[in-house]
This record gives structure tokens, sequence and C-alpha cells, in this order.
């Protein structure tokens, strides 16, 4: 089974160096190497990075090297269930006393400021006084497994005699010396023996040369065999362990076997005695770190008593103090108070005497104000009125030298063809599309008042009469007055179409060829409002309702046929309801 290794490397050490890659490329462990700063760099810090790993891995070794040694002593008096053997390499005991040689003055000055820089082979770093603290309190830990302490003689960082003080102190711990530096590059070799006789039970001594110290276990005797072979016992490996005086194989007796056996009973009893001396050792660590730890809480809790006692004194000292500032505060408040009110007082009486003379003020200019506005509105109606005035008789002058120049037209028009009215007799020409009043006006002027003067106008009189009236060329013609007026002649049952010359436009059909069984006529019903129809202004309507047209329903029912009857009747262009789509229009409407 491969053997499982937790190594901690020491303060300028790596996880990668020179030691754990021998355990595992040259012994074939399996070795874990945590950064042992990974917490920090004091030793309380790298202690817990070790017993964090204890606590969840099982190990069978656990090694230490410099204060990664002191580390792992530490892990072991914290963990004295957990079941491994522990080695430490020039482990650095005493570190309190020993970091860098400090004296008295360092130790204080540290201290005070709370950190001291630390420069090294590699490392350049700020230590808090915390790390000393912490050193202060782990510097000396009992090692409650099974332990091995190799140091060397020549070791310039940490004196081999804190290992001897350990090792004379504790009778769990084997010191093994070597002539070595404080690196122990000569002699990391031996680790694999020693390692397996602490894990074998065996107390295994290296020192000076490496020479086996004739100390051997219970455990160790009972796996030997007895057996004849030059004056000594030899175990399994044919190397001679130790011997006894006067023992020779070929004189041995009953006697003698006696002796040997006493002598094991004897060992036995030692072993017995050593076993339950670390049972002790570790029972009463464990209780010298309960006294301890107790020891340091009353401690904590006595100085914080004292702090706490020093702190309520200084607190009732500054209330004292905060009091009687307080109470200045409050009488130049008050006094300060007091001239505010009085300031504010006075400020109140002028402040009101302003405020009356503002209302008065404020009344003054409202009155001011109306009166400006009624004469600015005087003046603006009448600015209005001379504008509208002004305006009114430009336009009538306009019309009138419009009236005088159509009038003088009149005798260009063949009367003897359309006829003459009396002025009393007039038509309401505004029936008619594309005459408004002012055109009513001037064909009135002209002459011209009723239907069917204009229904009897030839082309050639509707060209007179267009030119009289100023219009664009052709616009009588276009607006087919003479149709539209022979349409308002129907609607009066006048029939005139037999008086009119060949060549005289008439409408192609009237109201009489309207068909009203088809459509129905509109009786009593509403009105429906047929400008909602496209093509349908508000003449147009009207004409519709004298033809007896009211409803969406009526124009809803026309086919071509009566379209072009209606259109006709209104004096239209063939074709114009038709194109304009009313039938379809007003059935969109009815179903809206």
């Amino acid at each position: 089974m491969v053997t499982r290794v937790l190594f901690a490397h020491g303060f300028e050490g790596s996880p990668n160096g020179s030691k754990p890659s021998y355990m595992k490329e040259a012994l074939g462990w399996e070795v874990t190497a945590p950064k042992m700063s990974e917490l920090g760099w004091s030793i309380a810090n790298q202690t817990e990075v070790l017993t964090r790993l204890i606590d969840e891995f099982e190990f069978d070794i656990v090694i230490g090297s410099s204060m990664g040694g002191l580390a792992a002593a530490n892990a072991s008096s914290m963990r004295p269930d957990a079941d491994f053997v522990l080695i430490l390499i020039a482990p650095a005991f005493g570190l309190a006393e020993n970091w860098e040689g400090m004296e008295e003055t360092g130790r204080n000055a540290w201290k005070t400021t709370g950190e001291r820089r630390y420069t090294g082979f590699e490392l350049d770093i700020m230590l808090p006084w915390e790390f000393m603290e912490s050193a202060e309190k782990m510097s000396w830990p009992v090692p409650l497994h099974p332990t091995a302490i190799m140091h060397g003689k020549n070791d310039e960082l940490v004196p081999i005699s804190f290992s001897r003080k350990v090792e004379k102190e504790c009778s769990n711990v084997t010191l093994h010396e070597f002539d070595d530096t404080h690196r122990m590059k000569d002699s990391i070799r031996f680790i694999s023996n020693i390692s397996d006789s602490l894990m074998e039970g065996k107390e295994l001594k290296i020192s000076d040369g490496c020479t086996e110290s004739d100390k051997v276990t219970l455990h160790e005797v009972d796996e030997f065999d007895v057996s004849e072979h030059e004056g000594g016992i030899v175990d399994d490996t044919g190397e001679e362990d130790f011997s006894i005086e006067g023992l020779d194989s070929e004189d041995s007796s009953d006697s003698e076997i006696e002796q040997l056996e006493a002598e094991m009973k004897s060992l036995e009893a030692k072993m017995a005695e050593k076993k339950e001396a670390l049972e002790n050792t570790k029972e009463e660590a464990r209780l010298e770190q309960k006294i301890r730890e107790e020891g340091e809480k009353l401690a904590d809790k006595e100085a914080e008593k004292k702090r706490a006692g020093k702190e309520v004194e200084e607190a009732i000292k500054n209330a004292e103090k905060e009091v009687i500032v307080a109470k200045a505060e409050v009488d130049e408040a008050l006094k300060k108070a007091e001239k505010e009110k009085s300031e504010a007082e006075d400020a109140r009486l002028i402040a009101d005497i302003e405020e009356e003379e503002a209302r008065e003020a404020k009344a003054d200019a409202d009155v001011a104000q109306r009166k400006l506005d009624e004469a600015m509105k005087k003046a603006e109606d009448m600015g209005k009125n001379v504008e509208k005035i002004t305006e009114d008789l430009e336009k009538d002058k306009r019309e009138e030298e419009i009236l005088q120049r159509v009038s003088s037209r009149v005798d260009q028009i063949d009367w003897t063809l359309i006829g003459k009215v009396d002025l009393e007799v007039h038509d309401d020409l505004t029936m008619i599309n594309g005459i408004d009043d002012f055109i009513q006006r001037k064909l009135n002027v002209l002459g011209i008042r009723t239907y069917e003067q204009i229904s009897k106008m030839d082309s050639e009189i509707s060209k007179v009469v267009n030119d009289a009236l100023e219009f664009l060329p052709e616009r009588v013609s276009e607006m087919e007055w003479t149709q539209q007026a022979i349409t308002m002649l129907d609607l009066k049952d006048v029939d005139v179409r037999a008086s009119v010359e060949e060549d005289t436009v008439v409408a192609d059909l009237s109201a009489s060829k309207i068909n009203w069984s088809q459509i129905g006529e509109a009786g009593d019903r509403k009105s429906d409002r047929m400008t909602e129809i496209k093509g349908v202004d508000a003449d147009i309507e009207k004409k519709l309702k004298i033809l007896g047209i009211r409803t969406f329903d009526q124009i809803s029912k026309m086919d071509k046929e009566t379209s072009e009857a209606v259109n006709g009747a209104l004096g239209f262009a063939p074709g114009r309801v038709t194109k304009m789509m009313w039938a379809q229009q007003a059935m969109s409407l009815l179903e809206e």
C-alpha cells in the first residue's frame, strides 16, 4: 500500500521543493503538500492549514520542515485522536524567542507599529504583530503522536538544543542528530528508515554516522524468530539486531531460556510503562491545553473587563464634557432664539404694512389694467370695423365695376331666341351648378333671370354669356347650364323642350323617366344626409330632394337606367351618377 504523507514546507519553502519531490520520486510516497501561507503567515494560520487537511483526509505520516515542523507539532497536539506518526525536520521550536535573533527593542517597535518587514532569500513581505502574538502562544507544542525529530548539529537557524529539550520532556519523541545544516540536504535520505521504524512501532535512533541504538520495543521482539546464529538473535532480514552476553546456541539450557523469557517480560513491563506514560502525557497535554485555553479566556475576560472599565470611565468624562458644552450651546441658542423672535415680530409688523400697501397698489393696478384693456379693445374693434368696412367698400366697388362691364354686353345677346322677362320675374338661378349669388347678379344685369331663358341658350349665346361674365372659355358649356335649366324646368312641370331649336343641347333624361316603382317614393320618411355620398354637395342634395329622392335606400336601389335618368334630371354629363357609384355608396352607408 502506498504511504500517504502530509508535508508542511518551511517559511520560505514551497509545495514543490526538494524534500516533497524526493518523497514522491525517490520513495514513491503519495504526498499532499499544501501552500502553508494559504491562510496567512502566522504559525496559527499555518497550523490551521494542516488541521483542515487532517480533519478531511487520512494520512500515514505527517512531516514538517522548519516552521512547517512547528506547525505539524501543533497540529499533533490539537488532533490527538488522528491516526498518524510524526516526523519533524529541523522544527522551529522556540519560534518566538528565536525569530531573527530579535531583541526586546525590536520586539517593542514591532508591537508599536503593528508590522515589521521581512526580507529573506525570496520573500519581501510585511508581517503583522499577530505573527509574533501567535508565535508566543504556539512555540512549544507537545506532540501527542509517535514522533521522530531529524535535526542537524550545524543548524545555523534553529539550535539543535531546542529539539533536545523536546525529546527530553516528551517520552514519545526520538531525536536523530546528523552532521548537517538547517536544510538537512545530506540527511533527508534517512527519512525512509525512520518512517518505517515509527510506523512499525520501533524506536530506531540514527545519529553520528547513522548506527542503530540498542533500543528495541516489545512489538519488535514479538516479530523476531529466536534461532541460533553466531551467538545472537537475528531478525527475518538476517541483520544482527542485538545480543545477550553469555548466551550461546550450542550451550543453551533451560536456565538460559528462562533468563531470556525473564528479560522479555522485563521488556514487556517497560513497554507497558512507556505506553502508560505516553497515554498520561497525552492526557496531561490535553489537560494542559484545556487549562491554557481556559486561562487565556479568563485573561481575555479580565482584559476586556479592564478595558470596559476604562472605556466606561472615559465615556463618563466625555459625557460630562459634552453636557457642559451642550448646556452652553443651549444657553446661546435660547439667547439667539429670543433675539430672532424679537426681530421676527418687527419683521412681521413691517410685512403687514407692506402687504396692505401691496394690496392697495394691486387694486390700483387692476383698475388701470382694466381701463387699458377696455381702451385697447375699443381701438381693436374700431380697427376691425374700419378694416371690414374698407374691405366691404372695396368689394362692392369691384363688384360694381364688374357689373357695369357685364351690363355693357347686353346688346350682344340674341334676345329674340331666349326672350326677355320683366324685372319682377326671376328664378333662383343659384340652383344651377356653377352659379353663385354674384354670378346670379351678373346674369340679372345682363337680363337673364329665369331657367327658361337659360334653357333656350344655344352654343353661340352660351359663348356670348360666358364672355360677358368674364369666365374662362367654354365654362358655361362645360357646366351644362342649358341642360341644368331644362331639368329645373322639368321639376317645375314646365315642358320647354318643344320650343328648343335643333342645335340646342337638351337633357338626355328627365324626372318623368325615373322608375319610382323600382326605387320607391320617400313619402314621410326621414331624409338622410345625402352629402355623405361622394359627388353630392349641398346644391345637388337640394335638387335630389326636389326630385323626391331623399334617402340612401332609394339611391341604393337605382340600376343603370334609373341612374342615367337621375343623371339627366340633375343636368350632369352622361354617366356621371354611375361613375360616381352612388348606388354602391348608399348601400355601404345603409350597412353601417
